[in-house]
């Protein structure tokens, strides 16, 4: 009889080993982390100096962020995994900043071969200081092995710029496209019905048609224009280029690259776009030259150690203005991932804030496109809280203030946005996946009984009712109308207009501004000042405390987004940010939840 049970014998020692194995890999990481962390510690806390003569040499690996969680999960995934690698932004900036005043540092040296981008908003912070650092009379060299828009707005503020003899220039016109799913959904037998208030609210179009609608095209164009506009200027500041022969290269580059036949790096030289054509060792023999020194002999200090060389890594004592990060999809819950914020966490985190003696006041640092109303309005009302105890709230907007996360804003005393910044996009909708044409065609029926006769029993199994299809409308009508009215309220403004503003249109900054949306144009620069007088707060008296992302429930939720980031080199250019898109949406449904959300990915790179 032994033999009958050898299959179950044989199916315990491999699910013995399975366990030892997973949690001996567990282990390891575990370790791995510490390691890590000890090693970040020890490396922060001794004493840098600063080479005299130096060469500031900014070498960004990766993409630039607003905000990073500090557990040891994301330690360890951005030493185990280069793709993961982010920059983030406030480093970049004030270590820049501070070398402009530093007499140690005479050059700067920007190599962009590394550099993955970053959203236009992002890109232009960081142009803007290295403007800064040029106008003190400092030098700034910089090379890439090929230039986008992403990479050239920052090479374009250097004094030189080097390019490889056979790179290439590529700055093109802004875009907005996206991947449509309809089409598939159908073949497979998968229906998304789509409750919607608001003209312009295109979020639900990848899952509901095959390509963009009229209204999209019309609010698209918009703020892309705004973009464009800002790109420009940028260059022209840097390069002495005016932005009409930009975009002359721009749109014709196809015709220009036959006209030099096909030397991309020559015509960028005629078109004064770089200065000079060479490879890395030019660009550093060139960085030596300018020094006076041999390249093997050049004193060079990298941005990141630069950064702890000045950084106070010690928590200070004294008033504090607290600056909270609100970086991502707005879910329900607990659970934190890379690219949401989990209103759980965010709640508590402004919560502890209300009753933190030295916190006088707080910024809200806003890259959001929205999400979940619920998670939008247990953010805002916490908010709230902190204003009621005294406590003044102003928002920076980054990139995006979109959706829900403009919904929240309005629960602050002040909002600012930069002239770049995506905004507003007062809309809702409901998202309803229907399987049951999917399950015909796998021969799976559906079938069941209620507790009550004819009682509506909603599933995403079966087609919904016409009476089903009006109660989500209602609901959907019933919550813009209550985000109309935060609105009005909030910025001081008729009804009326803002419903003639909303219909969840996406304004650019600029344009939210001049209609009364936001309070003022500007980044964290902007929302200090105003929240220093609003706290009654003295120059000099005071210190930013910047809190890391708060930490959910979920301690290796990011190693999805590690599965994500590995499955990415196989991917259509553009579909793994769709399909994540698509997944956060659907996965937060529940069925179903409603959505305050702009899907837009805003990196260059």
């Amino acid at each position: 009889m032994r033999f009958l049970f050898l299959p179950f014998i044989w199916l315990g020692k491999l699910l013995h080993w399975i366990r030892l194995g997973v949690l001996n890999l567990l282990t390891l990481l575990v370790l791995a982390a510490i390691i890590i962390g000890l090693t970040g510690y020890f490396s922060s806390q001794k004493a840098i100096s600063v080479p005299d003569k130096a060469v500031l040499w900014l070498e960004p690996q990766g993409s630039l962020v607003y905000s990073r969680s500090n557990s040891w999960e994301n330690h360890l995934l951005q030493k185990i995994h280069p793709r993961q690698n982010t920059i983030l932004l406030r480093h970049l900036v004030e270590s820049i900043d501070h070398a402009a005043k530093d007499p140690h540092i005479r050059v700067l040296a920007l190599d962009l071969s590394k550099f993955n981008g970053g959203s236009l908003t992002q890109l232009l912070s960081v142009a803007q200081a290295l403007q800064h650092f040029r106008a003190q009379g400092k030098l700034i060299y910089a090379y890439a092995p090929e230039y986008s828009n992403g990479n050239y707005v920052l090479a374009a503020q250097a004094n030189e710029v080097f390019l490889p003899p056979l790179g290439m220039a590529l700055v093109t016109p802004f875009s907005d496209h996206h991947l449509y799913f309809k089409g598939l959904l159908e073949k497979i037998g998968v229906t998304v019905s789509a409750f919607r208030q608001g003209k312009y609210k295109s979020a639900v179009e990848p899952l509901t048609r095959t390509d963009m609608s009229v209204a999209a095209q019309e609010e698209n164009r918009a703020w892309l224009a705004t973009w464009w506009q800002s790109y420009g200027q940028a260059i022209s500041k840097g390069r002495g280029i005016s932005t009409a022969d930009l975009q002359i290269y721009a749109t014709q580059l196809p015709q220009l690259l036959q006209q030099y036949q096909g030397n991309a790096g020559q015509l960028a030289v005629s078109q004064k776009l770089v200065t000079q054509l060479g490879d890395a060792e030019d660009f550093r023999n060139a960085v030596a030259k300018v020094m006076g020194e041999k390249s093997k002999k050049l004193h060079t200090i990298s941005y990141r150690r630069y950064y702890q060389s000045f950084a106070k890594h010690e928590h200070e004592h004294g008033p504090e203005i607290a600056v909270v990060p609100i970086d991502g999809m707005l879910v329900p819950g607990n659970n934190e991932e890379q690219g949401v914020v989990a209103s759980g966490p965010t709640v508590r985190q402004l919560d502890r804030l209300r009753h933190e003696e030295d916190v006088k006041a707080v910024i809200l640092q806003v890259n959001s496109p929205g999400g979940d109303v619920n998670a939008a309005n247990a953010i805002r009302r916490a908010v709230v809280r902190l204003r009621e105890a005294g406590k003044p709230v102003v928002v920076s907007m980054g990139t995006l203030g979109a959706s829900g996360a403009y919904w929240l804003s309005t629960g602050a005393d002040r909002i600012y946005a930069e002239p770049t910044t995506i905004a507003a996009d007062i809309g809702v909708f409901v998202l309803f996946p229907d399987f049951s044409g999917l399950l015909q065609k796998l021969g799976i029926g559906y079938s069941g009984v209620s507790s009550v006769p004819d009682a509506p029993s909603i599933s995403p199994y079966a087609p919904l009712s016409k009476s089903e299809q009006q109660a989500f409308q209602a609901v959907v009508n019933h919550i813009y109308g209550h985000f109309v009215d935060l609105v009005a309220k909030a910025r001081h403004l008729p009804v009326a207009q803002v419903e003639k503003d909303s219909q969840g249109r996406a304004w650019s900054g600029v344009d939210a501004y001049h209609l009364g949306l936001v309070d003022g144009l500007g980044g964290m620069t902007e929302a200090e000042k105003a929240v220093v007088q609003l706290a009654h707060l003295k120059n000099g008296h005071y210190h930013l405390y910047y809190l890391p992302r708060p930490e959910g429930e979920s301690p290796f939720a990011q190693l999805h987004s590690w599965a994500l980031a590995s499955l990415a080199p196989s991917l259509p250019q553009g579909s793994e940010t769709a399909l994540s898109q698509a997944r956060l949406l659907l996965n937060y449904s529940r069925p179903y939840g409603v959505f305050a959300y702009l899907p837009i990915d805003p990196k260059l790179s």
